[in-house]
């Protein structure tokens, strides 16, 4: 684990406001989609699909299936790490957007969890990731580089 993540910044970063805190990774198409995608498949990571509201078989689905089930249908995926609960909806095909309730993240162990994630999708895209206040993109308080390496901007 970084050095520098204590109680302090944690504090800093996963603060309980009612809001939540998001993963954003941007300008990315659809081949990026699905090779994070298949990433997410090959872990051991708890994933569930949802199609309206209604557990979904996940099996044999791309990115593709999922972007066109879209169209018509509210879709999203919840990756549970060890309590942690990774939410994604597929909002944007050139958008990767994931967010994460902060009242779970509750020591160092739960922050490493969100960084290693963090980093995974990362080095998987060979694109920059970052943590945000929900909805707010333009002030990253977590910034993981391509090759995962992470810097604290607060």
């Amino acid at each position: 684990m970084d050095k520098n993540i204590n109680n302090e910044v944690i504090n800093q970063i996963f603060f309980v406001d009612g809001s939540l805190r998001d993963i954003y990774v941007f300008n990315v198409d659809l081949e990026e989609w699905q090779r994070l995608y298949e990433l997410i498949q090959s872990t051991t990571w708890d994933i569930i699909l949802y199609k309206n509201g209604q557990k979904s078989e996940n099996e044999d689905t791309t990115i593709y299936k999922l972007f066109k089930e879209k169209e018509n249908h509210s879709i999203m995926m919840t990756i549970n790490i060890k309590g942690i609960f990774i939410n994604c909806y597929f909002f944007s095909s050139t958008e990767i957007e994931f967010d994460i309730d902060p009242k779970e993240v509750k020591g160092v162990s739960d922050v490493e969890i969100v960084f290693d994630f963090m980093k995974k999708i990362s080095k998987v895209l060979g694109k920059e990731s970052i943590l945000t206040v929900e909805s707010d993109p333009d002030n990253p308080l977590v910034t993981v580089h391509s090759d995962g390496t992470l810097h604290i901007n607060i």
